[in-house]
């Protein structure tokens, strides 16, 4: 049960890293804009910026360590998405809220 879980948390975390690379890559794939703004450009720079680290560590943290250091991790990056949750409702944006396929 527990491999699953680490896998389960891994894969999730590696997602969350893609969309923030993809954000930095392709910035319109967030603010749906025909031609992103510097200041959408800037914001999915600083979104790749929090996510990648935290992501990475999420993914490598549960399987290094245990007990205090990996919850100190996973809240971080629990308490992250859920930010991230909270501006998805606030401005209607399924793709913040939940990960969907297209």
């Amino acid at each position: 049960m527990m491999a699953v879980l680490l896998a389960g948390n891994a894969v999730l975390a590696v997602v969350s890293v893609v969309f923030a690379v993809v954000a930095v890559v392709r910035p319109a794939a967030l603010s749906h804009s025909e031609v992103p703004t510097k200041g959408e450009k800037f914001y999915s720079w600083m979104y790749a910026v929090r996510a990648v680290p935290l992501g990475g560590a999420a993914a490598v943290v549960p399987f290094l360590w245990s007990g205090p250091v990996c919850a100190v991790v996973l809240l971080a990056a629990a308490v992250a998405q859920a930010g991230d949750v909270g501006i998805g409702v606030s401005r209607r944006e399924i793709g913040m809220i939940a990960a969907v396929p297209w």
